[in-house]
């Protein structure tokens, strides 16, 4: 294979896979002819026209689906993310170096449900991808439970109830989609993974550290979402959801205390801005009823 094939073959990974298969042979071909001898990519115009082409095929894919099983799939996607970064956060070494409690510094427990809980929720989150729905069900007991345990009154000062609430309510939510929803493909758990990983980066990477939650690396999944939103709105609302995981608890918190979380409303008010134009986009790139799916 030659140099100008391989990268011809590199730039038609712009197109989604079943494409690829279908018409990647006759693309290649095509753009093969029409690039003069000696030069190792194609020609600038040939770029654009393919990339452009592909993230149109992309959109069109999505297209399979009615509005409201992609905005189950998007839930999903966002459900698991959350969960990811909750075990992800518990396993972490920072987690584990140190709880403030009213002030005063108190060495987190190490071990224990807590623990038991996170690793196993990297169970369901994997099967809600991977396998049958019986599977993702019975995985999802074992942290639910676990979690039960471990929101007993010998470590209640370190966690509060609206935390647990929000993570019980999180795994009834993943099996909920999974059973109700289109295997998303297994594609997403590179972006679950990411995202899961993104707010951990800075408590290995001092310098990175910013103010948490809307600054520094977090910016990043915002900033992309809302560009690949014209491809795949999913993405988008797959981030709101995972984001809301982080405001809910502190808001239940603050409401449970009797006062009222002001400083999360510019963060719900960011996040509902971003949210209108995705449903409107996404309502536009799926399937409706009486209408065919395009391929």
């Amino acid at each position: 294979m030659s140099t100008l094939e391989r990268h011809c073959q590199l730039l038609l990974r712009a197109y989604p896979a079943a494409y690829r298969e279908a018409r990647g042979g006759e693309i290649i071909g095509t753009l093969l002819e029409a690039t003069l001898p000696g030069r190792s990519w194609p020609l600038p115009r040939d770029v654009r026209c393919l990339i452009a082409g592909g993230l149109r095929a992309r959109a069109a894919s999505n297209r399979q689906l009615t509005t409201s099983a992609n905005l189950r799939v998007a839930a999903l996607i966002g459900v698991a993310a959350y969960l990811a970064y909750n075990a992800l956060a518990v396993l972490s070494i920072e987690y584990f170096a140190e709880v403030s409690v009213g002030g005063h510094i108190h060495p987190a427990p190490r071990g224990g449900p807590i623990v038991l809980a996170s690793a196993l929720t990297l169970g369901p989150v994997a099967l809600a991808f991977m396998t049958s729905r019986r599977a993702v069900v019975l995985a999802a007991a074992l942290p639910a439970a676990a979690v039960m345990w471990y929101a007993g009154p010998w470590y209640s000062v370190f966690s509060p109830a609206a935390v647990h609430l929000v993570f019980l309510a999180a795994l009834v939510a993943l099996v909920t989609l999974a059973r109700r929803s289109k295997r998303p493909r297994r594609r997403w758990l590179v972006g679950v993974g990411i995202l899961a990983a993104l707010p951990i980066v800075p408590e290995f990477a001092p310098q990175l550290r910013f103010d948490w939650p809307l600054y520094g690396v977090l910016l990043a999944p915002i900033a992309i979402s809302i560009v690949w939103a014209v491809i795949d709105a999913r993405l988008a609302i797959a981030v709101i959801v995972y984001f809301l995981g982080f405001y809910l608890p502190v808001a239940i918190q603050e409401l449970m205390r009797g006062t009222f979380p002001v400083f999360v409303l510019p963060y719900l008010g960011i996040l509902t801005g971003i949210g209108g134009p995705a449903l409107w986009l996404l309502r536009r790139q799926s399937a409706h009823p009486g209408r065919p799916a395009e391929a």
